[in-house]
């Protein structure tokens, strides 16, 4: 913006502008996710959430954190907090990793994707997002749990 109000203040004023409304709805986004997070935190038991994202959820909770993912708008900036507050309530390391990979595929996005790259390719990525992330969050957690270091026995 610096660089550029150097050169045309009008055009560096549009860019602050610009700059400023994005960084206002980033925050308010940030602001909502961080609230939910909160009434997770303080409303949903460990239990209930072992029960629909824990590994004695099985394949309902892969299904589940594979699929709604992908109908979820927002960033980075609030999916990983969202995340990390789930793993702390017992979602098991799969439902963590079907979620992100499900989530990078997103719904909101596909009207955007059809007028780019039509609608064919959009309709295959959107039905391979499922299944993909189900073989993810497997194959991370079978990585990850044979990759715990193991206590060693002493007497």
């Amino acid at each position: 913006m610096g660089v550029i109000s150097i050169f045309s203040p009008a055009k560096g004023l549009i860019v602050g502008r610009v700059a400023y409304d994005a960084f206002a709805k980033a925050l308010k986004i940030i602001i909502a996710v961080f609230i939910i997070i909160g009434l997770i935190q303080v409303w949903v038991s460990p239990q209930t959430l072992s029960r629909i994202l824990g590994k004695e959820a099985g394949w309902k909770g892969l299904l589940l954190a594979s699929t709604v993912p992908v109908f979820i708008g927002g960033s980075l900036f609030t999916i990983f907090p969202l995340l990390k507050t789930l793993r702390e309530k017992g979602a098991s390391i799969a439902a963590t990793i079907a979620f992100i990979t499900a989530w990078s595929g997103k719904a909101p996005l596909l009207p955007l994707e059809i007028a780019f790259l039509g609608w064919k390719f959009a309709i295959l990525r959107i039905s391979i997002i499922i299944p993909f992330a189900i073989v993810m969050g497997l194959l991370s957690e079978f990585i990850l749990e044979r990759w715990k270091p193991r206590k060693e026995v002493t007497e």
